[in-house]
């Protein structure tokens, strides 16, 4: 097996060397797959820009029924230092604490080239508060967050059109 990893790498390094790159023209993944294992640990190539900022651009304080969908999606958009859309930007939606009934479509997604991506929420299955992350899914970045609070409200049963359930119209 070891033999096979030697020969792997020699080939490699052989491709690499034959295409005209050198080691300090790669970052490698470290051993916890977080990036600088090797290479230049440097700063991404000019031309790609990097994601400074998450924000939370629609959705938030909605309120519908426990285990009912939101009426609008929670929508984010991601902007570089100089506030210009960050396009191809992995988002990862998510419920703080799980609620029981609770669902995020996609709870991963890309920014498209106005720098937004969406999820559709369903709330979770109890009455209350409920947040919901949304976070740039990469280790190499900064902690990039943006948090929507939604909530479930039980259905009102004295509300226009219904009967309260202890009034009777006869007394």
């Amino acid at each position: 097996m070891a033999a096979t990893l030697r020969t792997a790498g020699a080939v490699a390094a052989a491709l690499l060397l034959a295409l005209g790159c050198a080691g300090s023209d790669l970052t490698l993944p470290g051993p916890d797959g977080s990036g600088g294992g090797g290479g230049s640990g440097g700063p991404e190539p000019p031309g790609l820009p990097l994601p400074a900022v998450l924000i939370a651009q629609a959705g938030d304080g909605q309120t519908a029924e426990p285990g009912a969908q939101l009426p609008d999606p929670l929508v984010v958009q991601v902007l570089d230092s100089a506030g210009a859309p960050v396009s191809g930007t992995l988002i990862a939606f998510s419920f703080v604490g799980d609620p029981d009934g609770a669902a995020l479509d996609p709870p991963a997604t890309l920014t498209d080239a106005d720098g937004r991506a969406a999820a559709t929420a369903r709330l979770g299955d109890a009455p209350g508060e409920q947040v919901v992350v949304a976070s740039v899914a990469s280790s190499r970045l900064p902690d990039l967050r943006a948090s929507f609070s939604v909530t479930a409200i039980p259905p009102d049963d004295h509300g226009p059109g219904r009967k309260d359930r202890h009034h009777h119209d006869n007394d």
